[in-house]
């Protein structure tokens, strides 16, 4: 039974702790967090693959694997022994409330790409054509498109999950919270690009150029973004669940004043 939880309202610096500690949780065993971000990955492209029934296995799927890759992290977090019941934690019985969740995810998704449509218009020839630059592009015009859907879909599987919440308390719980913490999002999203962009093209342009030595410092970065960065913000999004949601911790009272 879901017990009475309420969104806490955390100060803009949590968003880094969000980050920070998910990579004390990656450390805690740093080949669980990878195997189960890899196989989240891996999982998403191919059934991405499969012929027209792709995008919607890959949007049922979604909250299914996040689940299990946030059991992980708690798993850590609770210092216990990792097994197959804990990482499938919450889902058998909330199996077809996350597919739901699944379908939501589905419908965002597609108006994204009506709306992108709409608006952008692809050149000429991109298809034939298609370069690094083109993606880059492409990218950029879909992230302010992509990242309220993001939000909306960043706690309700981890609320369903826990506390057994029906479809749509879970997306009104998930989006008041991220309402409440929007400046620590707004951190935790520089964080990550400053993690995950800035400081690698900052080490690139410093140390690189077109030799061979460029060529294994980037292969290196790209091998620790995969191995590191990726699995170490999967367990942020435990965090910032465990930050917000955890029950039975009130935040420090008040004091009076004089």
């Amino acid at each position: 039974m879901a017990v009475n939880l309420q969104a806490r309202t955390l100060p803009a610096l949590a968003g880094w702790s969000w980050i920070s500690g998910g990579f004390a949780l990656f450390r805690r065993n740093p080949p669980l967090m990878t195997a189960l971000t890899m196989t989240y990955l891996l999982v998403m492209v191919f059934l991405n693959i499969v012929p027209l029934l792709g995008p919607v296995l890959v949007a049922v799927c979604l909250p299914v694997m996040s689940v299990i890759v946030f059991n992980g992290a708690r798993i850590l977090d609770e210092k216990r022994d990792i097994d197959a019941a804990g990482l499938k934690q919450g889902l058998m019985a909330n199996a077809r409330t996350l597919v739901q969740l699944g379908f939501v995810h589905l419908g965002g998704s597609l108006v994204v790409v009506l709306i992108h449509t709409l608006i952008f218009q692809m050149p000429e020839g991109a298809a034939v054509d298609a370069d690094e630059e083109l993606f880059m592009r492409t990218l950029m015009q879909l992230l302010p498109l992509v990242l309220p859907l993001i939000l909306i879909m960043w706690f309700p599987p981890y609320l369903i999950a826990t506390q057994n919440m029906p479809l749509g308390k879970s997306l009104f719980f998930g989006a008041v919270a991220v309402l409440r913490n929007a400046s620590a999002f707004i951190v935790y999203f520089a964080g990550a690009a400053l993690l995950g962009v800035g400081l690698p093209m900052l080490v690139v342009q410093v140390l690189g150029g077109d030799g061979s030595l460029a060529s294994a410092l980037r292969f290196l970065l790209r091998i620790a973004l995969l191995f590191v960065l990726v699995p170490t913000l999967a367990a942020s999004l435990y965090v910032s669940f465990r930050q917000v949601f955890a029950p039975g911790e009130q935040p420090a009272p008040e004091p009076a004043d004089e």
